[in-house]
């Protein structure tokens, strides 16, 4: 099962942590990498625990999931982040609507930084050749794996 944890950077920003079990996979401060890493992995369910409690939601997210996670929040970024989780949870990373720009990176940014080995959905086609100058601009917002 995989679990969405919280911290905060020195700047007090949150982070969100996603673990499967006890295997780290993947921190950043950005909702959609993290949705476009869950739909990577061909995953249904998130347990999202934080210090005032835990959800165990659908993938992609359901309306009434919204308030049981807001409940838990503890406060308004965090709050913010997990209505941008709801929101990206229900892309299709594989084919994003086409007013989406930064869809593709940030799915290929999760797939980047995924072991290999949980990679169920990857993205389709070649990179474009942009990709490594946009990969080192979302490194500034991914906390694990180390860049």
């Amino acid at each position: 099962m995989l679990n969405l944890s919280f911290y905060q950077n020195v700047s007090g920003v949150h982070v969100g942590a996603l673990r499967m079990g006890e295997q780290r996979l993947l921190d950043t401060t950005h909702p959609a990498t993290i949705a476009a890493a869950i739909f990577a992995m061909d995953e249904y369910n998130l347990e999202v625990s934080t210090s005032r409690g835990s959800h165990l939601m659908q993938f992609p997210a359901e309306d009434a999931d919204l308030f049981p996670l807001t409940t838990i929040c503890v406060d308004a970024a965090m709050i913010q982040f997990m209505t941008g989780l709801v929101i990206f949870s229900r892309t299709n990373f594989s084919a994003p609507p086409g007013f989406d720009k930064q869809a593709e990176i940030h799915f290929r940014t999760a797939v980047h930084h995924l072991p290999e080995a949980l990679v169920k959905n990857p993205p389709k086609g070649p990179a474009p050749k942009s990709f490594m100058k946009e990969l080192r601009e979302r490194n500034k917002y991914i906390y694990y794996p180390c860049v």
